[in-house]
């Protein structure tokens, strides 16, 4: 009985440094996609050998890739994503690069539209074809336990010597959300998973 009576005696002092939860504050964003993708940081980029000479070990940081050239692309073709909620998948500066050297076709206005879906989808629920607002539609698959839409792998994670290379994907903007992707999409150009 006398123990009873002690731990009833401490129970409001214990309860006295409990931890009390905060009001939740409602969150404002406060950027656009366009402000998103103008300071989004992408990748890192490591020296590689080319660093030894340097004197910069292979796997230092060099820089991290980042979404400028799909931004100024964006403006350049008058592709204005205000008006409504949309998802985004955006292709790296260093897409851009590759798709520039490989492909060689010109970004219009029609292949940016058909990197953009509408409404917010998080990386979890682009499991199904997309319809994109060029009109087109993505091909939504499963390989390798990633999902892809077209040839491209939606929330890619690093594999190589440094495991916190990710592409930033489920980036939140107040009227969108973001997902990185390492290749420029090309209406008609793909021909199904392989």
């Amino acid at each position: 009985m006398a123990k009873l009576a002690l731990a009833l005696a401490l129970a409001p002092a214990v309860t006295a440094f409990a931890p009390v939860a905060a009001p939740k504050a409602s969150t404002q964003l406060q950027a656009s996609i366009q402000d998103t993708l103008a300071t989004m940081e992408g990748p890192e980029i490591f020296w590689g050998s080319d660093g030894v000479l340097l004197g910069h070990d292979e796997a230092d940081i060099k820089g991290y890739d980042n979404f400028d050239q799909l931004a100024a692309a964006l403006s350049k073709e008058g592709v204005d994503l205000s008006g409504g909620e949309y998802t985004l998948l955006a292709p790296a500066n260093s897409a851009f690069d590759k798709h520039n050297n490989e492909v060689g076709t010109p970004i219009t206005a029609d292949v940016l539209k058909y990197h953009v879906i509408e409404g917010k989808k998080t990386m979890d629920a682009l499991n199904t074809d997309q319809k994109t607002l060029n009109g087109g539609t993505l091909t939504a698959y499963r390989k390798f336990r990633k999902n892809w839409l077209d040839g491209a792998i939606i929330g890619l994670k690093s594999e190589g010597p440094s495991k916190s290379s990710n592409w930033p994907s489920d980036v939140e903007c107040d009227n969108g959300i973001i997902q990185a992707i390492d290749t420029v999409l090309v209406p008609g150009a793909y021909e199904g998973p392989r």
